[in-house]
């Protein structure tokens, strides 16, 4: 049995777009060239691992279970490769950094370890509270500088604000749901459904205001401060919620499959970046610290 892992990521990506078009499209290679090397795939492993239909595919049983091996190989190669350029720092002292809570929940598990590799002799404190807590503690002097969702704060004249990556929002729904069979989604089609509403992060005045800007409103039926509630609700086919890559996972806590599609006329932004006092420079460990977490964030926000 003999893979490569540029295989592997065709097959991620036909896995998340179903459709070989749309898969070959996002790896930059033809039609036939993603046919091709899914077939030579199945033939590696000896068993199908999809269905053609007219428009598109659908997963096997087989298929599923082995998607979940290839994006932890793929992970695993990601980190192989990271840990070789990995240089640790010399720097002493403490860095204490404010952090949203949308970004502790899905930046610090997946960095903490290369951080400390990075730098082993420096102390970094993470707080973690409300954007406005956050804010305040910043300008108190209690922390160094903030990690935030750049998007859903206020520009005030005082402070510093550098965005890294802007992490597009999409709709999510379950494997199998009517909308993953259109050509294309429009905010009118997800408006009647059940809407999962989370509400970290202003998150909530965010989403609305831009509904309702465009002359809709979603059908709120629940609303949660946990992710993996929301997201083990859309699996299991309860509701349809819209979020951004950062923080989209296609598996739920109990196995269970989360699709997600772009809505056409719904293009809005997550942002993510640090926040400082314009006027207070920041110490040198500081800064270095912030030149991680810029490679870090970036590599992490990925297209799905």
């Amino acid at each position: 049995m003999k893979f490569t892992l540029r295989q592997l990521e065709f097959y991620i990506a036909l896995a998340e777009t179903l459709q070989i078009s749309k898969a070959a499209a996002r790896c930059h290679i033809s039609q036939s060239s993603m046919t091709i090397a899914m077939r030579n795939l199945e033939e590696a492993l000896d068993v199908q691992l999809f269905v053609l239909y007219p428009k598109g595919v659908k997963l096997t049983a087989e298929g599923e279970r082995f998607l979940a091996h290839a994006c932890n190989i793929i992970n695993s190669s990601h980190s192989a490769i990271g840990a070789l350029h990995d240089r640790s720092e010399i720097l002493t002292g403490t860095v204490r950094i404010g952090i949203a809570e949308t970004l502790s929940a899905y930046l610090i598990p997946d960095i903490l370890n290369d951080i400390e590799r990075r730098f082993p002799l420096l102390e970094i404190v993470f707080y973690e509270a409300t954007a406005p807590e956050l804010v305040q503690a910043l300008r108190e002097q209690k922390v160094d500088f903030c990690l935030l969702l750049t998007s859903n704060i206020n520009h005030d004249n005082d402070l510093e604000i550098e965005t890294f990556i802007r992490s597009q929002r999409r709709l999510w729904t379950s494997i199998g749901h009517p909308l993953q069979s259109q050509a294309s989604i429009r905010l009118i089609d997800v408006e009647k459904l059940p809407f999962l509403l989370l509400e970290t992060d202003k998150y909530p005045d965010v989403i609305i205001d831009y509904w309702q800007q465009r002359g809709y409103t979603p059908n709120i039926s629940f609303r949660s401060n946990s992710f993996e509630a929301i997201r083990s609700l859309v699996a299991k086919g309860r509701g349809i919620t819209i979020l951004s890559d950062l923080v989209y996972r296609p598996w739920s806590l109990d196995g269970l499959r989360v699709m997600h599609r772009t809505i056409d006329d719904f293009i809005t932004y997550m942002d993510v970046g640090t926040v400082k006092i314009a006027a207070r420079p920041l110490t040198p460990e500081a800064v270095k610290v912030i030149d991680f977490l810029r490679q870090a964030v970036t590599r992490l926000d990925k297209p799905f």
